[in-house]
């Protein structure tokens, strides 16, 4: 389980993107898992492939891989289970052994103190998780954890891993809520084969899977036909399949080699790299994304059945630095060493996960020490720096667990002053600015002074929907030279016309080879002149990727079918159906229920979106966003009455939250409701959660009501927060105009 900050995870949910990791729950009992794993869909088990494979299998034994999930016993827990106590937020938690299970005593979903069973441990080291089955079967799990790290390092506790939030029963990321489900969140990543079969009318998952930890199969795909071909290849009946009965070969690295340049100190690969078959089985686990189908093969092609995350605040940093919690895929993707030809097992073991050589000793596998590890390479003594400090800076998530970006990206302190980004100098040099920092790097002839931005530049610029910003993109857009993962996340931003040059450009990309660009195209019609998508949207309806068929779906939802060629009907009504079952893959996620709604809104098909809305609110009703949007429904059918129910409705359940007030304040004003519209427009506004445009929406308020004083101080107090918002700066202005 991969907790995420409330912050994100609403402002994320608002925008509608699916974000989260499936779900599952139990197989063959009515309390999680059961412990027999079942072979299905032709997977054999690890112990099957352990008599031909046994160094592999003792690489992979007590990895963590292999101690990904296991069944809770005195000896799988690391944690004190003697009696002990943990205290946070005023809930005292102990826990304790009984006849050789675990239990723990803490804060159930009521607030009271109840005692919950152990069932599962989650994960290893640095920390240990736990998963706690409630009384309605679900399995939940725990935000206390074990801290694994050696005393000596602040290790061997208990902690929480929110810190000193306070979280109580009735917050989001209370471990008895939605969002802390390990059906929903966390299972499918941490056992082999697993598939979620969710009964919505039952809110109960009757979930099948082959092995409880990541296996053998997880990563190589079935093996069934490949231990039949093994026990025959030695007999008459001698099997001539080539493929030896798997589906997936890992070949990239076979009769590979990196050749070193002694004049550059960098390696070249010795062949191209033809394929992505190990990253893209690597990234349905080590990737931010949605799951659409229920397809556990990882031979089958990662956007046939997962949609990712693309490179997009608040997730990433403007320039694409890791900020929340995404884990490697996408970072990675962003790498010159990606686009060399790295693979992850270059640098990484498969099996045993560890690295190929101990820290920087792994980047001296393709990079000349002679070049790299000098004084004046890293400006340091070589004695103190290394590679990954400067290269690969770490992010602490869950409280102690330290992961280092993939990106492999050059410092540049000159964005941290631009565009308010960190930077690696200043992650250690914490008593300097990054204007000292860009000055020694300037001082040594290593800031960029091209008259040519690199595309990070444009990229960290292009935040705005304004001319400048799709320019920007655009450029990236068509830069083959830029990594595919960041054309893509330009692309998808992109705000298209109806333009001779922007059907060139589209045109341009539902054509491309690389399913992240088809896919990026697709998401960007969503938001483009609806001739344009009329025009080009129903091309994309039979590609061979999944992924860019819904999305092209979702773009053609809101278009009139008038303006649709004659014979796209019926591929349009596949791509809606392959659309919501895509959603349905992941039904009991509130977020999932959303975007089905939101597709029969687009359709004008109002009553269904409602009841969707109303399934989203029933799932989860501490998720704001379905509140929001079914606000929104009702305000477009005039029914403002109902819209305000259901926001005072989300308030009740959710006090205090800024969205909802914001959204209230909005309804009344429709309403002419003003002084109680500013109310609810302040309270949202002077949240900790505010965006610039709660603060722009106050100060019109204040300002239509003839307070322009007022007005023009919000602003001065959100331009100190928000510093580069046009539309602050040009309310400011202009209220000030006023006052002249």
């Amino acid at each position: 389980m991969r907790p995420k900050k409330r912050v994100i995870i609403l402002k994320l949910a608002l925008i509608l993107t699916t974000i989260v990791i499936t779900a599952c729950d139990n197989s063959n009992t009515s309390s999680g898992p059961s412990n027999s794993p079942i072979k299905k869909d032709g997977f054999a088990g690890t112990t099957s492939c352990t008599n031909c494979h046994d160094t592999e299998a003792s690489l992979w034994r007590n990895s963590h891989h292999d101690l990904a999930m296991q069944t809770a016993t005195p000896d799988t827990a690391l944690g004190d289970f003697n009696a002990s106590k943990f205290e946070h937020n005023n809930i005292t938690s102990q826990f304790f052994t009984k006849d050789k299970e675990l239990f723990v005593e803490t804060d159930g979903s009521t607030g009271q103190l109840e005692v919950f069973p152990v069932r599962y441990t989650f994960g290893v080291y640095p920390l240990q998780q736990y998963l706690i089955e409630l009384p309605n079967k679900k399995i939940q799990a725990l935000s206390i954890a074990w801290d694994s790290r050696p005393a000596a390092e602040g290790g061997q506790r208990w902690f929480h891993l929110y810190g000193d939030e306070p979280i109580d029963h009735t917050d989001v990321l209370h471990w008895t809520q939605p969002s802390q489900n390990w059906e929903t969140m966390c299972a499918d990543c941490h056992s082999t084969n697993l598939i979620s079969n969710y009964s919505l009318p039952d809110d109960h998952f009757e979930t099948s899977w082959s092995e409880l930890n990541v296996g053998c199969e997880a990563c190589h795909g079935p093996g069934e036909k490949h231990t039949v071909w093994a026990n025959n290849k030695n007999t008459d009946n001698e099997d001539k399949d080539t493929d030896n009965g798997l589906e997936l070969h890992f070949t990239e690295r076979l009769n590979a080699s990196w050749i070193l340049d002694s004049d550059t100190g960098n390696s070249q690969r010795s062949t191209p790299q033809s394929s992505d078959v190990e990253i893209n089985a690597c990234a349905a686990c080590h990737s931010r994304r949605a799951r659409i189908s229920n397809n556990t093969n990882p031979a089958t092609p990662f956007l046939d059945t997962y949609t990712p995350t693309l490179i997009e605040q608040p997730l990433y940093h403007s320039d694409g630095q890791i900020l929340d919690e995404v884990y490697v895929y996408g970072s990675f993707l962003q790498s010159r060493m990606h686009q060399a030809g790295v693979t992850c097992s270059d640098c990484h073991d498969p099996h045993s996960l560890e690295l190929r050589a101990p820290g920087p000793a792994v980047c001296l596998q393709c990079h000349a020490s002679n070049k790299f590890t000098t004084a004046e390479h890293q400006l340091h003594d070589s004695n103190v720096a290394n590679c990954i400090d400067c290269h690969m800076p770490a992010t602490t998530y869950m409280q102690i667990d330290s992961r280092n970006d993939h990106s492999f990206r050059i410092p540049r302190p000159e964005f941290t002053t631009t565009h308010g980004i960190p930077n690696a100098c200043n992650n250690c040099h914490s008593d300097k600015d990054a204007s000292w920092a860009a000055a020694i790097l300037n001082d040594n002839g290593r800031l960029n002074t091209t008259d040519t931005p690199h595309w990070s530049e444009l990229f960290t610029s292009a935040n705005q929907i304004d001319q400048a910003s799709m320019e920007a993109l655009t450029k990236i857009a068509i830069d083959l030279s830029v990594p595919t993962i960041i054309r893509a996340s330009a692309i998808s931003r992109l705000r298209l016309g109806d333009s001779r040059a922007a059907e060139q450009l589209i045109n341009r990309l539902v054509i491309s080879q690389e399913p992240l660009i088809r896919w990026s195209a697709a998401r960007a019609l969503q938001n483009s002149h609806p001739a344009l998508t009329a025009k080009i949207g129903p091309v994309l309806l039979n590609d061979s990727i999944k992924s860019v068929r819904i999305s092209a779906a979702r773009a053609l939802a809101g278009i009139d079918p008038v303006m649709l060629a004659p014979g796209t009907y019926a591929d349009l009504q596949t791509g809606f159906t392959e659309y919501i079952e895509a959603q349905m893959v992941q039904s009991e996620r509130t977020e999932s229920h959303i975007n089905v709604a939101n597709m029969h809104r687009l359709q004008g098909h109002l009553d269904l979106a409602e009841q969707e809305y109303l399934i989203a609110i029933t799932l989860n009703p501490s998720f704001v966003p379905a509140y929001v949007n079914l606000a929104d429904l009702y305000r477009e059918q005039n029914l403002e009455h109902k819209a305000e129910k259901i926001l005072r409705k989300g308030l009740e359940r959710i006090s205090m939250q800024a969205d909802l007030q914001h959204a209230l304040g909005l309804s009344l004003i429709r309403q002419k409701r003003l002084p109680e519209a500013t109310v609810e427009l302040q309270l949202a506004a002077e949240s900790s959660e505010a965006t610039a445009r709660f603060a722009l929406v106050y100060a019109v308020a204040l300002n239509s009501q003839g307070k322009t004083s007022e007005a023009i101080k919000v602003l001065e107090n959100a331009l100190r927060k928000f510093t580069h918002d046009p539309a602050l700066i040009n309310a400011f202005s202009e209220f000030n105009a006023q006052l002249e």
